[in-house]
């Protein structure tokens, strides 16, 4: 008859913390059943090892034995070990058992349990005839909660895989149906171009000759709706224009490189002022930081704001548009404050919005695509834009620049 030996607690604390570390390394479920079997037999020195589970239909059953030689799966998973698996896998917790094979031993039948839930069993045996010692079993215990903890692990990773598997199949789908609208877009823009514009340029181009050729025999009724035909054709010629420049900006490629601010400011301000009375309009330029982005995109962005400022400000005796900027922490703040009519805030979210306006055609002209294309070339720089403003009090436009340390990254 075999007498338990003595409890070693500093061996089987070393085990465990070799078994911790060695778990942390197994990377599928089949791994965990099989390397446990070893972590057993030779850290802990057990003489058996078996783990059960209850099948969908109630069936249990076990599986990854190591067994002495001469003890079969018979001998142990006898109908009464199969009980006690089946009430520690309903109650969660351990109970052990002498068994016949035909030496004696005796066994453990442990909990692995996932998020509280019993999953599953390990059996661990010794051979010999008393019960295993409370110390040892608190240790078995410790063993299957890092089986449990490591099942939980593998499993969470599987799922995160699962996931992101799907995300990679759906990011590809919606890549080709991007794909798809990009080409349509390119079709529509061409058919812009083409289709609607040539009609356009031949009513204004024969309402013109009607005009000039025709115009003294009719009455001034005539001639009001003969302008009236001429100027909501060359608007919508405009209208397409900026349709076709708004939409050709999310496929133009960007190239990026340093601009100095000032010296673009100045340029694009000389160009736009041509078009307000002379010596109406009045810059009013700080210092500005260099900028890093795509020169054509950034001037157009400046040429945008530039004409709106001199637009709602045209009813002063002077325009005085007002340029700025400064760095914060890793992006340029630039900004462009007038002294026109201003805005209501209530109203900002729509400023930026394609062919959103805020005051009438007769008021002042424009086709309401101009902040949407100043927000969408800052947002292709990965910038952002807003807008501050009080009626008959100006607007000040705000938009950043990332600086090219942040680009690198």
């Amino acid at each position: 008859m075999l007498k338990r030996p003595l409890f070693n607690q500093q061996k089987y604390l070393d085990a465990f913390i070799k078994t911790a570390q060695y778990v942390a390394s197994l990377t599928t479920q089949q791994d965990v059943w099989s390397e446990m079997l070893k972590v057993m037999t030779h850290f802990f020195g057990s003489d058996l090892v078996a783990f059960g589970e209850c099948r969908a239909d109630g069936e249990i059953i076990g599986h990854h034995w190591a067994l002495p030689e001469g003890v079969s799966c018979e001998n142990i998973f006898t109908a009464e070990i199969k009980e006690i698996i089946n009430e520690v896998l309903e109650s969660g917790f351990l109970a052990t058992h002498q068994v016949y094979a035909p030496e004696e031993y005796s066994i453990a039948i442990l909990p692995i349990k996932q998020e509280n839930q019993t999953t599953a069993v390990m059996l661990v045996g010794n051979r010999m005839s008393e019960p295993l010692v409370k110390e040892l079993l608190n240790v078995y215990l410790a063993v299957a909660g890092l089986i449990g903890a490591t099942t939980a692990r593998l499993v969470s990773e599987a799922e995160l895989r699962r996931h992101r598997n799907h995300l990679e199949e759906l990011v590809e789908e919606r890549t080709v149906e991007l794909q798809a609208a990009n080409k349509e877009l390119e079709a529509f823009s061409y058919s812009v171009s083409h289709d609607l514009r040539t009609p356009l340029r031949a009513i204004d181009g024969s309402s013109g000759i009607l005009f000039e050729d025709y115009g003294e025999k009719l009455d001034s009724q005539g001639r009001r709706l003969l302008g009236v035909i001429r100027d909501n054709t060359q608007r919508m010629g405009r209208l397409i224009e900026d349709l076709l420049t708004f939409s050709r900006l999310g496929r133009k490629e960007i190239t990026k490189k340093d601009i100095s601010m000032e010296k673009m400011t100045r340029d694009v301000f000389d160009e736009v002022k041509i078009s307000a009375p002379e010596g109406k309009v009045k810059l009013h330029m700080k210092k500005l930081p260099p900028g890093f982005g795509d020169e054509t995109l950034i001037r157009e962005v400046l040429a945008n704001l530039f004409s709106n400022a001199i637009k709602f400000s045209r009813n002063e005796k002077m325009s005085v548009v007002q340029v700025g900027g400064k760095g914060e922490n890793d992006e340029n703040v630039y900004h462009v404050k007038d002294n026109g009519v201003g805005f209501d805030m209530k109203y900002s979210d729509k400023l930026f919005g394609v062919f959103q306006r805020l005051h009438s055609e007769e008021e002042f002209k424009g086709t309401g695509v101009g902040l949407a294309i100043v927000q969408r070339i800052i947002h292709r720089h990965g910038g952002r834009v807003w807008a501050e403003g009080k009626i008959n009090k100006g607007a000040t436009f705000y938009f950043t620049l990332p600086l090219r340390q942040k680009e690198k990254e």
